[in-house]
């Protein structure tokens, strides 16, 4: 979604219930409902800082009960971003204070076709062998029926619960640009620990809102349904 745009047809409300915490961390909780209060699971990733830096921290998945839970390491103003598939996500401006928490209601309209979405191709994992496999690629190859596609090429993953925006197939200077198609990718640290394809999720927007179905393990991407 561009900067500064305003999609009429997504309805995002935001209830704030403050309560006071012990220790310095803030939390975001919240609920995801469709427009007749039906629960909705999918992602809700977190930008830090100002919304559409695509700067990216943590997330959390959105279970069955449409409910999820951040765990902020600090107070102070945050993007979050929620998705389900079929429908357009929305992104939301949250200020956070240090050691409270903050509880978010989201609304998401479904989308009217799933012919404007981008699409996510095929994901891979790749060790790096040039440096005994410390580093492993986590690659997706993204298209676009437009091609409008955003910043937005997400991985998410579950177990560390942290967002990752993937590096574009060339240099892009201005977020505001049409991002190209091709393959994206972001290095991973796994000198502790191998990855494991399970934890990670994936999830692609373009600057209209239109978005992919969330890609799950075990990373087989299905043709794209409207939500009846």
């Amino acid at each position: 979604m561009r900067r500064g745009q305003i999609l009429p047809i997504v309805l995002l409300w935001v209830v704030m219930l403050w309560a006071t915490e012990a220790g310095s961390a803030a939390t975001l909780t919240g609920a995801v409902r469709n427009t007749v209060g039906q629960p909705l699971p999918g992602l809700a990733l977190i930008e830090v800082g100002e919304l559409h830096g695509n700067v990216w921290g943590g997330g959390a998945r959105v279970d069955q009960r449409g409910e999820f839970r951040v765990e902020l390491p600090k107070g102070g103003q945050y993007g979050l971003h929620v998705y389900s598939s079929g429908y357009f996500y929305h992104p939301q401006a949250v200020l956070v204070e240090e050691g409270k928490s903050i509880r978010v209601t989201v609304t998401l309209v479904p989308q009217p076709t799933r012919a404007n979405d981008p699409v996510i191709k095929q994901v891979g994992f790749f060790p790096w062998e040039g440096n005994q496999g410390k580093t492993t690629y986590v690659k997706a190859e993204v298209s676009d029926p437009n091609n409008d596609l955003g910043p937005q090429v997400l991985a998410f993953n579950a177990r560390t619960r942290r967002t990752y925006a993937m590096d574009p197939p060339r240099r892009v200077r201005n977020l505001k640009e049409n991002f190209p198609q091709g393959v994206y990718q972001v290095g991973v640290d796994t000198s502790q620990a191998p990855i494991e394809p399970g934890d990670w999720h994936f999830v692609v927007a373009d600057h209209q809102c239109n978005t992919t179905d969330i890609l799950a393990f075990p990373h087989k991407p299905q043709p794209a349904r409207l939500v009846r």
